[in-house]
C-alpha cells in the first residue's frame, strides 16, 4: 500500500505542537503526499493548498497530541476506518507510537509504504445509538449530572443476570484499553490490551463488598439508575453525554462492530510501557 493522502489532527493546546506539525508537513510535501488537516491547524498554517477536515480522502491519520487528542481524533478515524499514527505531545501517551524525537524520515517512509503492524482495539457503543458517533474506546461512566454530592444508586446486569446494586459516585464500564485510565484510579485492575472484555468498576461505593468485575465483551451490560434525585448521565470517553433521567433511566452497553486501529512501527512491550508510563504519572 502506498499512501496518497495523509490526515493530521493537531492539538492546539500543546506548546511544541506547531513546530512538530511544520516538520511533519515538510516531510510529507517532499514525498508528494496530499495533506489534510483539522480546522485548528488549517487556521494556523494558512495553506489554502491543504485540505481542511476532508478526512474521508485519507488513508492514514497522524495525531499530534496525547491520549486525549487521540480520543477526539477517533471522530475522524472510526467512520472512515483510518489507521492512526500517534506522536506524543502529552504526558502519558499510552496510545501513541512515537515521541517527537522519534519522528524521522525513515519512520515516515515506513508509514507511507504500509510497513507497520496494526494494533486493533475494541470499542464500545450504546444500544440504539449510531456507533460511528456514539462510541467509546476507554470507558463509559455512569455518574451524577450535577455538582451535587448526593449518592447515586445503580444496578447493573450482564446479559440479564444481576451483577450488583451499588450506591456511591457511579460506575465505570471500561475496555482493556481504558483499564489504565479512570478505572485504574478507582481501584480497577490493569488489563493488557488485546483482551476483549469489559471492566466494571464501582466509583467510591458506599459498601464493603462492591468490587471490580471483569466480564467478556460478548456480554451486554445494562446499567439502571435507581435513584436520580441529583440527576444522572452516561459519559462516553469524557466527550459525549447521554442523560439518564425521566423515562430514560437505563442504558445497555455492548461491543461495537467498529475498531480503533493504531499503527505500530516498533515492537511494543506492554509491561515495560506500563512501568514507564505509570511512573511518569507520579512525577
Amino acid at each position: 500500500m502506498t499512501v496518497q493522502c495523509v490526515g493530521i489532527h493537531w492539538n492546539s493546546t500543546k506548546r511544541t505542537g506547531l513546530e512538530v506539525a511544520l516538520r511533519l508537513t515538510r516531510m510529507l510535501e517532499a514525498r508528494g503526499v496530499e495533506i489534510c488537516v483539522n480546522g485548528e491547524l488549517y487556521a494556523q498554517l494558512g495553506r489554502p493548498d491543504y485540505l481542511c477536515d476532508a478526512f474521508q480522502r485519507c488513508q492514514l491519520l497522524i495525531v499530534l497530541g496525547g491520549d486525549g487528542t487521540i480520543l477526539s481524533a477517533l471522530d475522524h478515524a472510526i467512520p472512515y476506518d483510518l489507521p492512526i499514527l500517534g506522536i506524543n505531545l502529552g504526558r502519558l501517551g499510552f496510545l501513541t507510537e512515537l515521541e517527537t524525537q522519534d519522528l524521522s524520515e525513515e519512520m515516515i517512509d515506513r508509514a507511507l509504504a504500509g510497513d507497520y503492524a496494526i494494533d486493533a482495539r475494541m470499542t464500545m457503543t450504546v444500544e440504539g445509538c449510531d456507533e460511528t458517533r456514539m462510541f467509546a474506546l476507554n470507558d463509559i461512566i455512569i455518574t451524577r449530572s450535577t455538582p451535587s454530592v448526593r449518592i447515586l444508586s445503580l444496578e447493573y446486569e450482564a446479559d440479564g443476570a444481576l451483577v450488583d446494586c451499588i450506591s456511591g459516585d457511579g460506575l465505570i464500564v471500561a475496555t482493556a484499553t481504558g483499564s489504565t485510565a479512570y478505572s485504574l484510579s478507582s481501584g480497577g485492575p490493569i488489563v493488557l490490551p488485546g483482551l476483549d472484555c469489559f471492566v466494571l468498576t464501582p466509583v467510591c461505593p458506599h459498601t464493603l463488598n462492591a468490587r471490580p468485575v471483569v466480564v467478556s465483551s460478548d456480554h451486554r451490560i445494562t446499567v439502571r439508575v435507581l435513584d436520580d434525585r441529583g440527576g444522572a448521565q452516561a459519559v462516553l470517553d469524557g466527550r459525549r453525554i447521554i442523560p439518564l433521567t425521566g423515562e430514560q433511566r437505563e442504558i445497555t452497553i455492548c461491543r461495537s462492530q467498529r475498531e480503533a486501529r493504531f499503527v505500530r512501527l516498533t515492537e511494543r512491550n506492554n509491561f515495560g510501557l506500563l512501568r514507564s508510563k505509570l511512573s511518569e504519572w507520579t512525577h
